[in-house]
């Protein structure tokens, strides 16, 4: 085999192994952002809104069909969330269609939330913006609807 042969070989793996490397990484943090906001809706099983609260930028932006206005930053969301401490929001719950878009250190989670307490079933779409910062993945942007 030639050196530009042996080059060429070198370079193809090289590549082809880059874009193995990237799919892997993108696997493994749609895997995380799928934990974490699984770990926000377990903790709202038990009415405990911590884990939410932890996954949350400082900087996050907020928006709910319950608020009035956008909220702006880890303390007004927070505000809005203590008043349920303590109060379960359903029974059970499932993450409906979710998909993870990740470029970079941006990652999209779009699901929708499907909702149990006792027959009652209500359905929400939600839009979590992930930012990878040096503490793991935060959330920078929220965005709660319900379906028509």
């Amino acid at each position: 085999m030639t050196v530009l042969n042996t080059f060429g070989l070198c370079a193809a793996t090289a590549l082809l192994g880059g874009t193995a490397m990237a799919a892997d990484t993108t696997a493994d943090a749609a895997r995380e952002i799928l934990r974490i906001e699984r770990a926000s809706m377990d903790g709202w099983l038990k009415g405990d809104p911590d884990p939410m609260l932890a996954s949350l930028d400082p900087e996050i932006t907020y928006i709910h069909v319950m608020t009035e206005k956008r909220l702006e930053g880890l303390a007004a969301v927070k505000a809005l969330v203590e008043q349920y401490r303590g109060t379960p929001l359903f029974d059970s719950y499932e993450m409906q269609q979710a998909k993870v878009v990740v470029s970079g250190n941006l990652a999209l989670l779009t699901y929708q939330l499907v909702r149990h307490n006792g027959s009652t079933v209500s359905r929400w779409n939600g839009t979590q913006v992930y930012e990878k910062k040096s503490a793991g993945w935060k959330v920078i942007h929220t965005h709660w609807s319900a379906p028509q």
